[in-house]
């Protein structure tokens, strides 16, 4: 979840506290909202000016279903005054955006994806499965077999831990 103002300002902690505090609220209340749907919720943004919640579902999410919970959102904190001079907006991420949580993942198997580890090494394939712990990538490597160059599929197996990004690949 993201609660600072945004990366690269100067601003004193005191001023974030404020906004982790909206966004653990709306966390809370959006938990309650999501325990008896398909949603899943993969990030809350709080700035000065706006407030974005970022929500999804394995078949994608309709702009009905983010008016409902806009709407219940409001009607739930509208005597707060935090939405007060604040652009409040529901959505999906976009086909562009990281994928973050295990939502996403699950969402997006059979799907073309690249990865960015935290040592620096990428790696591109196809995600075959993924859980908590790990996913698996389907691999096309290029070797060379009696001076021919011959396209070789591997299985990789991949801590979380150690991904740093992961993105949809568009061929």
């Amino acid at each position: 979840m993201a609660y600072l103002v945004s990366e690269g300002d100067n601003v004193p902690f005191f001023i974030h506290y404020p906004f982790k505090m909206i966004a653990e609220q709306i966390h809370e209340l959006i938990k309650v909202y999501l325990a008896d749907k398909d949603l899943f919720l993969v990030d809350i943004k709080v700035t000065p000016g706006k407030i974005t919640v970022l929500v999804d579902k394995p078949a994608g999410i309709t702009i009905d279903e983010c008016v409902s919970l806009i709407l219940y959102l409001y009607k739930e904190m509208d005597s707060s005054g935090v939405f007060v001079n604040k652009e409040f907006e529901v959505g999906s991420p976009g086909m562009d955006q990281p994928l973050k949580v295990l939502g996403q993942y699950k969402r997006r198997i059979g799907r073309p994806v690249k990865i960015l580890l935290k040592d620096g090494k990428q790696h591109a394939g196809i995600l075959v499965d993924v859980n908590e712990q790990e996913l698996q990538l389907l691999e096309t490597i290029k070797e060379k077999i009696a001076g021919k160059k011959v396209e070789k599929q591997i299985t990789t197996t991949m801590p979380m831990q150690n991904i740093k990004e992961t993105k949809l690949e568009f061929k």
